[in-house]
């Protein structure tokens, strides 16, 4: 039997043939990440949107911020982010330093699980938001499934943060991230789970805060400053002129660390202003 090809066909059945690549749809322009290497391994060039990007760490509360707050920048003025159930108190002033406003930051605490996944149910079907932070620990490959059905409706980036331990469950999420602390002030990210061809190797995004930058010397960026001790609650730099607070690694919790000390030249200066 000659193989029918459909350039042959008359135009009112080739016009109404239906061809499986009518599926394929080009993935939506994502917001920017802040990281040109990530943007490029992503299919939207960006953060998506319409869909959950679930995000894995060894500890909740350390680099959720770090890894969203550059793209959170981008998102609409006029919408608030919303944080659904974070594991520590987002730190304003850090997050106000990072490019967040204050005002547009909305914290939504609830201690029951079931209350969570109601809430982020109803703000996902509503679109009522910039973009969507949810800690979900708990959560179960159907109700992730049930979210990103959700997710649909969603015109910003969804988050949903989950340990590391997840990785090996099913999950419906288009993109799923592990990301862990590398080098100092560096994130190590892999991405596990894309729309498209599957992804090898491992991703390092120097993630210097935009607050440190203005105080710390280039040749003191990563690969060269000792890692931070992981009880460091925040970084606050304390001179005559300048007053930094940054919500990076463990600042979510809130409360102030000790300065760091004032070079010695400044020191010498202040003592004799004293005396």
């Amino acid at each position: 039997m000659p193989k029918l090809d459909a350039l042959s066909l008359p135009p009112a059945v080739n016009a109404q043939l239906w061809r499986g690549d009518h599926m394929v749809r080009a993935p939506m322009a994502g917001i920017p990440t802040g990281w040109d290497a990530l943007d490029a391994e992503l299919p939207g060039k960006g953060w998506p949107s319409q869909c959950l990007t679930e995000v894995l760490q060894p500890q909740a509360g350390t680099l959720e911020w770090r890894l969203t707050g550059r793209g959170l920048q981008q998102c609409p003025a006029h919408k608030p982010v919303i944080a659904l159930g974070p594991p520590l108190p987002p730190h304003a002033s850090g997050l106000a330093q990072s490019g967040l406003a204050p005002g547009q930051l909305v914290w939504i605490h609830s201690s029951r699980p079931q209350d969570q996944l109601w809430a982020l149910e109803q703000l996902l079907k509503a679109n009522a938001a910039a973009a969507l932070l949810a800690w979900l620990p708990q959560v179960q490959p159907e109700q992730i499934r049930r979210l990103q059905i959700s997710a649909q409706q969603f015109e910003g980036p969804v988050f949903v943060f989950r340990p590391e331990s997840s990785q090996h469950q099913a999950s419906a999420a288009p993109l799923r991230l592990l990301v862990r602390s590398s080098q100092p002030w560096s994130l190590q990210l892999q991405l596990l789970k894309r729309r498209g061809p599957v992804h090898q190797g491992t991703l390092e995004l120097p993630a210097v805060p935009p607050s440190l930058q203005a105080v710390l010397p280039a040749r003191l960026w990563p690969g060269t400053v000792p890692l931070p001790q992981p009880a460091t609650a925040a970084v606050s730099v304390s001179s005559s002129n300048t007053a930094l607070s940054l919500p990076y690694h463990d600042a979510d919790l809130g409360r102030p660390a000790a300065p760091l000390p004032l070079p010695r030249s400044q020191r010498a200066r202040q003592s004799s202003l004293l005396h």
